[in-house]
């Protein structure tokens, strides 16, 4: 750092930290902690019971938890905006199956005498559930053909084995192991390549039109994956299902036992891939998705100064978890459990609920926003809502602070993301850091997977609050028992202290573009390949490609001209349809390659050339 922009910095500030240190001196002395404590354990025993099963959005007991905070708010005397409390929107609550779902087999079968051009296919219809399923992320229609064996679906140069190598997949509908039934890689080296949406992309590059995934021989072979909806995996461009191992072991010749190649493949490391003479199949998928209105819970306290009326500060935590793990859970165990999400969010949004109390008894001098977001952990969904549905004037809220798993302090640390939003920030986190002994651990980076990045993302200053992951992190074992009250106790007074010292300030904080030499925005880009290209996907489905919200400070998508709402439609010779089709994409390129990208922005299709860049 410059040593004369540092000094000049520190001496602007000096005034505003005098005042942190003094509005928060008052403030521990009018606080009864021992109370708040009391206070948070209430809340958070409540909403993270067993009894709400694990407020999984659309479901009842997301619907109590939006109850009991509404009525939190009303107790405390928090204000509606006009006349709610309640911010709607439609979320996508599950995956249904239309009547048109449906599967036959043909099987030749040769009668001695009689010329193959003679005799006619058997076929059978497949049930569904016993014999097949689609998969989540399948497109509808119908396909039919002949059959392929492909293996675990791999290309993998670098590997020197390709599953495709000597079979042409054109038109075919693929076989494909889709690994263990516990999703762990049986054949480590392979193990970038593991995941379906890898399988299904390559699939589609070889120019299949449809995929039976089966699982490999365990005990469980003949499970069905899990049937949510995923919209980092929508669009994926081919009718996919699961096969009954046990059914499709049948389609094999006899020569061809599908064990003894699988076998074959995982001791030698050797393709086995072959058309199957003599079967074809017809798949008809017509999935629908179950649409539910779900809720946001806003409510405002009015400021204490007339002359900062139509300003607002946020301070958020989203009250959804992961019901019984449907979705995105680390939980691999074969029964079935509640995961409570004690610490995500329930300790968030027990702060929230006790800085409404403490601000209605002592107002900033702006107004502030309180919301807890529904459908966090489906894709930030309720706060893109909001923040493209603002229930108050975006260009007048200042700043948004996001509280999001805050219950796991130790040794008194707490990781501070989105320091690096605004000038500002970095100088109240230092002061405030040594008021209330907390170490306070900067995080210039201000896209995140929390709601916080969706404020961010409209040039909003943010910070959020994060006490780290834990071994508990999205599993049943996220319990209150785990949950340092005391910690969080001292965390809400901290966010109260933020609150106050942005608000002591009498204009606005400036917003920063955060210039990165990488990004966390996009968890399926990390591991892929060296090349960065830096945009953050925007979870809203969109047909024509990736739509995004924005791009990295600094990084080579902002500096090749993209911006917050453009589609990705292609990226170099590739058709991009989502985030997974991106990331491997990116995985084909080196640091320094220049790659033509195709865009929509609004209804104008425009070419860019992007140079992207290394990690670092």
């Amino acid at each position: 750092m410059n040593k004369v922009l540092s000094k000049i910095k520190y001496t602007t500030v000096l005034p505003i930290v005098s005042l942190v240190i003094i509005v928060v001196s008052v403030s521990f002395a009018q606080t009864d902690f021992s109370h708040l404590e009391v206070r948070l354990r209430n809340h958070v025993s409540f909403l993270a019971s067993d009894s709400l099963e694990g407020r999984f959005a659309g479901k009842p007991g997301n619907e109590i938890a939006m109850n009991y905070i509404l009525n939190q708010f009303k107790e405390y005397g928090v204000s509606p905006i006009d006349n709610t409390y309640l911010q709607s929107f439609p979320f996508v609550a599950g995956l249904k199956l239309d009547a048109d779902n449906s599967m036959e087999v043909s099987i030749l079968v040769e009668k001695p005498g009689i010329p193959l051009e003679l005799l006619k296919p058997t076929k059978r219809k497949w049930e569904l559930y016993k014999d097949w399923k689609p998969m989540r992320f399948s497109e509808n229609g119908t396909v039919s053909g002949e059959i392929a064996f492909v293996g675990y679906g791999i290309t993998a140069k670098e590997l020197n084995y390709d599953d495709y190598s000597g079979v042409d997949v054109k038109d075919k509908i693929v076989i494909i192991l889709s690994d263990s039934a516990e999703g762990q890689c049986l054949i480590k080296e392979f193990k970038p390549y593991a995941e379906l949406s890898y399988k299904v992309n390559n699939a589609r590059e070889h120019g299949a039109v449809g995929i039976i995934f089966i699982k490999t021989l365990s005990d469980s072979a003949n499970t069905y994956y899990k049937f949510y909806p995923d919209k980092m995996f929508k669009n994926s461009g081919i009718v996919s299902i699961q096969g009954n191992r046990t059914q499709i072991a049948k389609f094999f010749p006899h020569a061809k036992p599908m064990l003894d190649l699988e076998k074959k493949i995982n001791k030698e490391k050797i393709p086995q891939s072959f058309v199957l003479p003599k079967v074809s199949v017809s798949i008809t998928v017509n999935i629908a998705d179950d649409i539910k209105q779900i809720n946001n819970v806003i409510g405002v306290v009015k400021g204490s100064d007339p002359s900062l009326s139509d300003e607002y500060l946020i301070v958020g935590a989203h009250y959804d978890h992961l019901g019984w793990g449907e979705f995105n859970s680390f939980y691999k165990g074969k029964i079935a459990q509640i995961h409570n999400g004690a610490d995500d969010n329930a300790s968030g949004v027990s702060a929230l609920l006790e800085l409404a109390s403490i601000f209605k008894n002592k107002p900033l001098r702006r107004n502030l926003l309180l919301i807890s977001f529904n459908a966090e952990e489906m894709g930030l969904q309720g706060s893109a809502f909001y923040v493209k549905n603002p229930l108050v004037p975006l260009e007048k809220t200042d700043y948004m602070l996001n509280m999001d798993m805050i219950g796991r302090m130790k040794d008194n640390r707490l990781n501070l993301m989105g320091t690096g939003s605004s000038t500002r920030f970095s100088t109240i986190a230092d002061s405030l850091a040594i008021v209330d002994s907390i170490k306070i651990i900067k995080v210039n980076e201000a896209y995140g997977p929390s709601d916080h990045a969706s404020f961010y993302s409209k040039n909003i200053p943010v910070m959020m609050m994060f006490t780290d992951l834990h071994l508990d992190y999205h599993r049943p074992t996220d319990d209150v028992d785990k949950i340092n009250f005391d910690g969080l106790a001292h965390l809400t007074l901290l966010a109260e202290h933020f609150l106050r010292a942005v608000d002591s300030y009498g204009t606005k904080p400036d917003y920063q573009i955060i210039k990165t030499a990488d990004t966390t925005s996009i968890p399926a880009e990390r591991g892929y390949g060296k090349a960065w290209f830096g945009v953050v996907p925007d979870f809203e489905e969109n047909p024509n490609g990736l739509k995004i919200t924005g791009t990295s400070g600094g990084s080579p998508a902002q500096k090749a001209g993209l911006q917050s709402g453009d589609i990705i439609t292609k990226f170099g010779d590739k058709v991009v349809r989502n985030l997974y089709d991106l990331t491997y994409c990116l995985k084909e390129y080196n640091p320094g390659d220049v790659v033509e990208i195709i865009i929509l922005r609004g209804d104008k299709e425009m070419k860019l050339k992007c140079t992207l860049e290394s990690r670092k």
